[in-house]
């Protein structure tokens, strides 16, 4: 004869089905904590990788000199550690692109092979480049540029004169850091030989599109290779 069960062993009616509905709860629970730390770190990631300072160009559209404009003044320090000084306006009667990058922006890095193509195509044909560093030590871009085989002139961010010079030994140095307010990365600058804007561009460029930019400043017709 079977032993009858304890009532003890006797679950009460909807407790399987309680507990069931428990775990379902808890898996759901997990899965929603570990989607909300793969975000969270997704955007510690961007951040600590200059994303943050990317997405602003609107805002920096508003703040650059418009097209058709007269270039103000850029004055700084080349980063080559000679304490040698770079203005804009000395430039006057050549053409110009002013390319505002750092190494630690993602489309500054990945256009760099395609920019120096194009400097290696456009410079003998008598075009000025200056990949204007921003937002970062010059030692370290300069670093970063001679890593990747980059020879186009670089120069300091005035905020960051004091890494490379004596800030009191070029004090109109600072005033350019308020003309020139970059917040989009990267920035290209297209000037002509008269000191006017031609073209802005707000994203990274192809070497093709860099040509294209710079033969139009340069008032040439565009080579087979940049309208192919």
């Amino acid at each position: 004869m079977r032993s009858p069960v304890p009532s003890s062993a006797i679950a009460p009616p909807g407790t399987r089905e309680e507990a069931t509905g428990q775990s379902r709860l808890q898996q759901i629970v997990t899965v929603v904590i570990v989607a909300l730390l793969v975000i969270a770190t997704g955007v510690w990631v961007a951040r600590s990788q200059g994303a943050s300072q990317l997405g602003d160009g609107g805002v920096n559209s508003s703040l650059l000199p418009k097209v058709g404009e007269p270039a103000p003044e850029f004055m700084t320090l080349y980063a080559t550690g000679d304490n040698e000084v770079f203005r804009l306006s000395e430039l006057k009667g050549q053409p110009v692109w002013l390319n505002f990058w750092g190494s630690w922006c993602p489309p500054c890095r990945a256009e760099m092979p395609e920019l120096q193509a194009a400097w290696e195509v456009l410079e003998p044909r008598g075009l000025i480049m200056i990949g204007a560093s921003i937002k970062e030590d010059p030692r370290d871009s300069v670093a970063y540029a001679q890593r990747v085989g980059a020879t186009f002139p670089i120069t300091v961010d005035p905020n960051y004169l004091t890494a490379v010079a004596d800030p009191q030994a070029f004090p109109d140095l600072f005033e350019t850091a308020v003309t020139w307010e970059i917040r989009n990365f990267p920035t290209h600058v297209f000037i002509d030989h008269d000191g006017i804007v031609r073209a802005v561009v707000l994203e990274q460029m192809t070497t093709e599109e860099a040509i294209a930019y710079a033969e139009m400043v340069m008032g040439e017709s565009p080579s087979e290779d940049a309208a192919s």
